[in-house]
C-alpha cells in the first residue's frame, strides 16, 4: 500500500474546503515522543495565549497493520482534512506525500529539521536514487521555509533540501532552548537510577552511534565496541549506556548495558550525561551546547569517509573531540581525560548562532506576530521577533561597534595578544551585555551605553583576518568607520598604559592592517593597551606576544582594563576627546615615565 499517494489524494480532496487562519498541523514524521521543536513551538504559542487549534500527525499513524486500521482511517479522513485546511504546517522531517499535494497558496509550510546543525550530509547532499531525488525536490517545492540554527549552514540546508538559499531562515532551533533553562538534573538522574541501578555512584558515559545506511553494518555495529573492556578499564568512574539512532533496528544492546534508546526525551538524557561517545551523529551538535566532554569512536572512519554520505565540513579539522579508531585509544582517552572543551565550544559555534532559550519565541513571533488573529500582545517584558524586525532599521542607524582583537580557542586565552578579548570580557561584565551570539564571524552581544546602542565583538577569524568580521558587522548595521572602536595590544607601550587615537596607521599590527584593508580607511578610533616589557634574551617577538603576563604585569593590566571600560563608555557617547585627556598616555608622558624608571 502506497500510503504517501493515498494520503495525498485524501488531502487534495479536502483542499476544496476553506483554509482556517487559526488551524495549525504538526507533522511528527520522525518519532520524537511528543518533544522537540514542533511541540516547543506549540507550547510557546499556548504560553502567549494565541487562539490556535493544533492538530498532530504522528509517525505511528502511518503503521499499516490490522491493529492500526482505526488510525489509518483517521489519517485519511480527519487528519487529512485538518492538514488541508491549516494555515500553518510544521514538519520535523521530509514528508513525502507532499510531493503529490496541491497545497493552498495561503498555507505556510515550515520545515523544522529534527537534527541540529549540519554535521554529516543528508538529503539532496547525498547520492540519492534519481527517482527519490526528484520526489524530494517536489516535496520541498511546497515548503515555504526551512529553519536553521546558524547562518553558516544555510547553504548546506539549501543543498540538502534542494531549495534556493532564500528559503532557509537562520532564526534558531527551538529544541535547543531546553539547554538554556534551569532543570532539576538530580531528579532526572534519580529517575534514571531507578530504572538502571548500575548508574548509582558513577558518571554516565553515553555511547550514541548513528546508522550506516547499510543493514549489515548496522546489525554488526555494536560488535565493534568492547563493552566488557570498557567496564573493566573505565568502570570505576563511568557507567556506559547506549542510545541507538532511531534508524538502527537490527543491532542488539548487550543485556548488562543500560539501553537508553527508548528514553522519551533525548535532551533530558543528554542533560544527565557526563561524557558523550559519538561517531558521526548530529547528537554531538546538540550535546556541544552543554560544553561537556565529547569523544568520537570512529572505528570505521576510513570506510565511512570513503563510502558513506560524507560531511559538510572537514570531519577531522572540526571534530568536537579526539577521533579514536580502536578500543585501546578510546579507553586510554577516557582514563586520561584527553578531551578538549575548546574544540567542543568551537564545534557548537560552527553550527549555532543562538545560545539562549529564545528560539521558540523567535519562530512563534515570526509566523504569529503580536496582534494577529485578534490576539493580545505578547506578555509584558517579552521581546518579540516582529518588533525586533520592525524596529531594526531605526535601531541600527545609530549602532556603534566596540571590537576587541585576539585569537579564538583556549590555546590563546590570557595571552598578551588577546588583550582585546579581555577588554570585551571586562566591558561585557561591566555593562551586563552577554557576548554569546555567533554572528558576523564573531562572538557578539548588543546592549546600551547611556542610551547609545552598541555591539560588542570578539572576531573569531584569528587576528590576521580581523577585518573580515569587522567589515561584515559594519555592513550589516550600516556603521561608519568613525563609529567602530577597536581595542588591541601594543608592544610599544608598557603594561598598564593606554593610548587612545581617533585614527592612524596599523603601526605593524596585523589585525589593524586587516581592518584598514577591509574598511578601506584608517579613520576609526582605537584604544591600544600596552603589553610591552622586557623580553628574555633571544626570545622571538611572536613567542612573546603569545605568552602570558607575569604576576606584576597582571596587576597593571587589571587597572588598565578598568580604564578601558571607562574610556570606551566615553567614546560611545561621542566624548573621545575627554577619554583621551583622562586615560591616554602620550609619547611625552611615556618618555617621562621611562626617565623616572
Amino acid at each position: 500500500m502506497n500510503t504517501n499517494k493515498i494520503f495525498a489524494r485524501a488531502f487534495n480532496f479536502f483542499r476544496h474546503w476553506k483554509v482556517r487562519e487559526n488551524r495549525v498541523t504538526l507533522i511528527e514524521k520522525l518519532d520524537t515522543g511528543g518533544v522537540g521543536s514542533l511541540f516547543d513551538i506549540q507550547k510557546e504559542c499556548e504560553r502567549r495565549g494565541l487562539p490556535l487549534s493544533f492538530h498532530v500527525i504522528r509517525h505511528s499513524d502511518y503503521e499499516v497493520s490490522l491493529r492500526n486500521l482505526p488510525g489509518l482511517f483517521a489519517l485519511f479522513t480527519k487528519k487529512a482534512y485538518y492538514m488541508a485546511t491549516s494555515a500553518h504546517i510544521f514538519l520535523n522531517d521530509n514528508f513525502m506525500p507532499m510531493a503529490y499535494m496541491d497545497i493552498a497558496s495561503e498555507t505556510t509550510v515550515v520545515q523544522l529539521w529534527h537534527g541540529m546543525g549540519s554535521f554529516k550530509k543528508f538529503g539532496g547532499s547525498t547520492e540519492l536514487e534519481p527517482e527519490l531525488l526528484a520526489e524530494l525536490k517536489q516535496v520541498n517545492e511546497n515548503v515555504t521555509h526551512i529553519l536553521a540554527s546558524s547562518e553558516h549552514i544555510r547553504e548546506n540546508y539549501a543543498e540538502a533540501f534542494c531549495v534556493p538559499e532564500g528559503k532557509v531562515l537562520a532564526i534558531g532551533c527551538p529544541q535547543a532552548d531546553y539547554y538554556f533553562r534551569k532543570h532539576n538534573v538530580q531528579a532526572i538522574r534519580e529517575h534514571l537510577e531507578q530504572q538502571f541501578p548500575q548508574l548509582k555512584g558513577r558518571k554516565l558515559a553515553l555511547y550514541a552511534p548513528t546508522f550506516r545506511d547499510d543493514e549489515q553494518r548496522d546489525r554488526e555495529l555494536l560488535s565493534h565496541f568492547d563493552f566488557e573492556r570498557f567496564e573493566r578499564e573505565c568502570g570505576d568512574e563511568y557507567c556506559l549506556a547506549v542510545r541507538l539512532h532511531p534508524q538502527i533496528q537490527s543491532s542488539k544492546v548487550p543485556e548488562q548495558v543500560p539501553n537508553l534508546t527508548g528514553w522519551p526525551d533525548v535532551r533530558e538524557l543528554l542533560l544527565a550525561t557526563d561524557l558523550l561517545i559519538a561517531d558521526y551523529s548530529s547528537i554531538a551538535v546538540e550535546y556541544s551546547l552543554l560544553e561537556r566532554p565529547i569523544l568520537l569512536y570512529a572505528f570505521d572512519k576510513k570506510w565511512y569517509l570513503d563510502q558513506d554520505r560524507g560531511f559538510y565540513y572537514d570531519y577531522e579539522e572540526t571534530a568536537p573531540g579526539p577521533i579514536l579508531t580502536t578500543m585501546d585509544d578510546l579507553c586510554a582517552s577516557v582514563r586520561q581525560q584527553s578531551w578538549d572543551i575548546g574544540k567542543v565550544r568551537a564545534f557548537a559555534r560552527l553550527h549555532n548562532d543562538y545560545f539562549d532559550s529564545q528560539s521558540a519565541r523567535r519562530v512563534a513571533e515570526f509566523y504569529f506576530p503580536p496582534g494577529c488573529m485578534g490576539a493580545e500582545a505578547a506578555p509584558e517584558g517579552a521581546d518579540t521577533f516582529a518588533n525586533e524586525e520592525n524596529q531594526r532599521k531605526e535601531k541600527i542607524q545609530n549602532m556603534k561597534i566596540i571590537a576587541g582583537l585576539g585569537n579564538p580557542t583556549d590555546k590563546y586565552k590570557g595571552t598578551r595578544h588577546n588583550v582585546g578579548f579581555m577588554a570585551i570580557d571586562k566591558l561585557s561584565e561591566a555593562l551586563g551585555i552577554a557576548v554569546n551570539q555567533h554572528k558576523h564571524k564573531a562572538m557578539t552581544g548588543s546592549g546600551f551605553i547611556a542610551g547609545q546602542r552598541v555591539l560588542l565583538m570578539k572576531p573569531l577569524t584569528y587576528m590576521n583576518l580581523s577585518g573580515e568580521s569587522i567589515r561584515a558587522a559594519a555592513d550589516f548595521y550600516k556603521v561608519e568607520p568613525e563609529d567602530i572602536l577597536i581595542i588591541y595590544d601594543d608592544i610599544s607601550l608598557d603594561p598598564g598604559m593606554l593610548r587612545i587615537r581617533k585614527k592612524g596607521s596599523a603601526g605593524g599590527h596585523n589585525g589593524i592592517k586587516s581592518i584598514i584593508s577591509h574598511l578601506g580607511c584608517d579613520t576609526f578610533p582605537r584604544i591600544r593597551v600596552g603589553i610591552g616589557g622586557e623580553k628574555h634574551p633571544g626570545q622571538d617577538l611572536a613567542d612573546y606576544v603569545l605568552g602570558h603576563f607575569s604576576g606584576e604585569e597582571k596587576e597593571k593590566l587589571d587597572e588598565a582594563l578598568e580604564n578601558v571600560v571607562k574610556a570606551a563608555e566615553l567614546i560611545a557617547m561621542d566624548e573621545i576627546d575627554e577619554a583621551m585627556n583622562r586615560y591616554s598616555v602620550g609619547k611625552k608622558k611615556r618618555a617621562k615615565k621611562n626617565e623616572e624608571v
